[in-house]
């Protein structure tokens, strides 16, 4: 718990120093509830908890993402370095703003492996700082074995914009 605590309270001390996701405002962070699904077998959603997340607006809907995620109880170790390419179909001002992904990670369990990313989500933006984002990546791995096999990756979580966002953009504002 401790360990816990430490580690979200580094993160927001160290957010709060950047501006928001679009052309002007570059920066969003968040934090997850985030699981794997194995589809291999019938056992539940492994818990990998909590999901820390920074991405980066790069130009014309495309953003940079990256997320570390552990899983901090329970009997297996799953911890996920992921990269993605994120591209928001031009909606970065508004307030839902729907993405596809294409990215890889590296997955440690008992062994280190590496693995491709696919994926959908959705941010909901309430005010002009926080949001709800909802995202489903597929990772997969192209030599399973017998440690980690590709799998359904969910999250759902908060984001935080690191400066106001306009939700309302205005004609003359172009």
């Amino acid at each position: 718990m401790k360990t816990t605590f430490l580690i979200i309270s580094f993160f927001y001390a160290f957010i709060f120093h950047f501006k928001a996701q679009n052309k002007q405002q570059k920066w969003v962070a968040g934090i997850s509830l985030a699981g794997a699904k194995y589809t291999y077998n019938s056992r539940p959603l492994v818990y990998v908890s909590p999901r820390l997340n920074i991405s980066r607006y790069i130009f014309k809907g495309l953003i940079l993402d990256a997320a570390f995620a552990t899983r901090i109880r329970g009997e297996e170790s799953y911890t996920s370095f992921d990269g993605a390419l994120r591209y928001d179909f031009g909606r970065s001002n508004y307030n839902v703003v729907p993405y596809i992904l294409v990215g890889a990670s590296y997955l440690k369990g008992k062994v280190i492996t590496g693995n491709s990313n696919f994926g959908i989500g959705n941010t909901f933006w309430f005010s002009q700082k926080l949001g709800m984002n909802l995202q489903v990546m597929y990772k997969y791995l192209k030599d399973d074995i017998d440690t980690q096999k590709s799998h359904i990756y969910p999250s759902v979580g908060i984001v935080y914009s690191f400066s106001h966002r306009n939700l309302n953009p205005r004609l003359w504002g172009n």
